[in-house]
């Protein structure tokens, strides 16, 4: 059979069945899209890599128990969204990647990407502000002024120990909040512009 001529749906569905060369033209079909969608947020090769390489993954992992509720389109776009945000916010990257990424989502090619680079950033930025004090405290001087843990603890006379825990907790808080958020926006195709392009 010609799998590069079925639907999205009818792949997905061998998928759902373990059928290894659906799942393959799916990657194809996609990959390249939703690779040039995280770099254009995150403008860093291997994290833009990894964000769609997470997607498929868990596309494979859960292709028995996923339910779509719209589209496989919509559905990978915004895993891969989801992804996006947990990368601003995770501690692998440097101040340096962070910072960088920061600047391109204030930086977009068009108005779509900026309206949709705009959504990440306040996403972000909202989140941030619901953390407790000291965490927002320690968050901000970590990621937004990039300072060291050790330069931290004297700053807020705390221990650097407590200082990492704070950066940690943050961190999840963060994620737990960009996930929801996202799932939220998922399910609003309104704001999900770009879905119909």
């Amino acid at each position: 059979m010609k799998y590069k001529y079925l639907t999205d749906n009818e792949l997905f569905q061998r998928v759902a069945n373990d059928d290894a060369a659906a799942y393959e033209i799916l990657y194809n079909r996609y990959w390249e899209s939703l690779f040039l969608y995280a770099y254009k947020c995150l403008r860093l090769n291997a994290p833009a890599k990894d964000a769609v390489q997470d997607v498929f993954i868990g596309l494979w992992k859960r292709r028995g128990s996923l339910e779509l509720s719209g589209s496989l389109r919509s559905y990978l776009f915004a895993a891969v969204r989801y992804e996006v945000l947990s990368n601003i916010a995770e501690p692998a990257l440097t101040p340096l990647h962070d910072a960088q990424a920061t600047m391109h989502l204030s930086a977009p090619a068009d108005t779509t990407d900026r309206l949709h680079e705009k959504e990440l950033k306040q996403l972000l930025a909202t989140a941030v502000e619901r953390l407790p004090f000291k965490m927002k405290q320690v968050y901000t001087l970590s990621r937004h002024q990039h300072k060291t843990i050790s330069e931290i603890a004297r700053e807020l006379s705390l221990s650097e120990q407590t200082v990492k825990n704070q950066l940690s907790k943050a961190l999840a808080r963060l994620r737990a909040e960009l996930r929801e958020a996202t799932l939220i926006l998922a399910l609003v195709p309104g704001i999900i512009f770009f879905f119909n392009n």
